[in-house]
């Protein structure tokens, strides 16, 4: 493609300084050689500064073309955030292809699309991919990059704190199981019937793997242990029978209703987490100096009715509290010195 030298001077101080200090080999050329520099990347920021990006088709790009035009962005000083709208109408495509790039993986899509959703500012698909991460991934929590450039990847804050609402998720699931539990077993007059209610909610959650808690979320998502809640059926249960009445015993314990119990605490860790906010991450992060830090940081810890006040996605409290990335710290304990 041809640029204008016009429209370059003017549309960057990167190239501004490169045509017009006469200090560099390129001023007074009329071709230029970029080098080690990306094609694709290199055409869709030229573009960008020339007005001319919807003359190119999305479906030439690649998400390793999106990861170098981040690094473009990053070598001339433009902002990446500038092409959102691009990058959205790029990502709308992209999903269609999840199917054939990536075997129908979408696991695999949003391990590579976390970083340029964050750098470009999407704050919908961030939420969208760190959401479906935590929830999909058997394992560890990870990014992918697609290309050789190891520099580029996300604060490591955001990947601890994916794995941290993992954490949480299971922690919900094991207390809200096991609360009723927990109860039955506090009584301090537990009647006959609870040793064998007790037994057989334990072998019915071993029937459909989610017994032994550890053991069965080794190699698991929290999605395969929200399918195999949704599986729980108490009439598998064996009732206690007195031995005198040849009757069940009418227990205000054992009387709970079980499947409601499971499949509250399923609904519960899958509906906890929305994701992580982009906006809720800037509020809570200052990178550079100035303002006040502290009193943000107070103000961050007031109480509130709503926690997605002045963001581009609707959330609750967990994706707020998760989304907190912390400040910059201060070199003295007192006084930043």
């Amino acid at each position: 493609m041809n640029v204008d030298r016009a429209t370059l001077i003017n549309g960057n101080q990167y190239f501004q300084n490169m045509l017009t200090s006469h200090r560099w080999a390129e001023s007074d050329r009329a071709t230029i050689t970029l080098h080690d520099d990306h094609i694709v990347a290199m055409e869709v920021l030229l573009r960008k500064l020339h007005g001319t990006l919807d003359a190119m088709s999305v479906k030439e790009v690649s998400v390793a073309d999106v990861w170098h035009l981040v690094l473009a962005c990053d070598k001339y000083g433009l902002n990446p955030k500038d092409f959102l709208a691009w990058f959205a109408s790029w990502a709308e495509y992209a999903e269609t292809q999840i199917k054939t790039l990536y075997d129908g993986d979408e696991l695999k899509y949003y391990r590579q699309i976390l970083f340029p959703s964050w750098a470009t500012d999407h704050t919908t698909l961030f939420a969208e991919a760190t959401k479906s991460l935590v929830y999909g991934s058997e394992e560890h929590i990870v990014e992918r990059n697609p290309t050789k450039v190891h520099h580029m990847h996300l604060p490591p804050r955001i990947l601890q704190q994916m794995k941290a609402v993992r954490g949480r998720l299971r922690n919900i699931a094991h207390k809200d199981l096991f609360s009723w539990i927990a109860t039955i077993l506090r009584s301090p007059t537990p009647s006959p019937c609870c040793e064998r209610t007790v037994f057989e909610f334990f072998r019915e959650l071993q029937r459909i793997s989610v017994w032994p808690f550890e053991e069965c979320m080794r190699h698991s998502s929290i999605d395969d242990l929200v399918f195999r809640m949704e599986r729980f059926d108490a009439s598998k249960m064996r009732e206690y029978t007195d031995p005198g009445t040849r009757k069940p015993v009418d227990c205000t314990h054992c009387g709970c209703n079980w499947e409601a119990a499971v499949a509250g605490a399923a609904k519960r860790v899958e509906g906890y987490f929305d994701g992580l906010c982009l906006d809720c991450m800037d509020n809570t992060k200052n990178l550079e100096k100035g303002g006040d830090r502290d009193r943000d940081y107070w103000a961050y810890m007031l109480p509130r009715d709503w926690y997605d006040v002045g963001c581009r996605i609707k959330h609750g409290e967990p994706t707020w509290y998760f989304s907190f990335m912390g400040r910059r710290e201060k070199k003295g304990l007192i006084a930043d010195v």
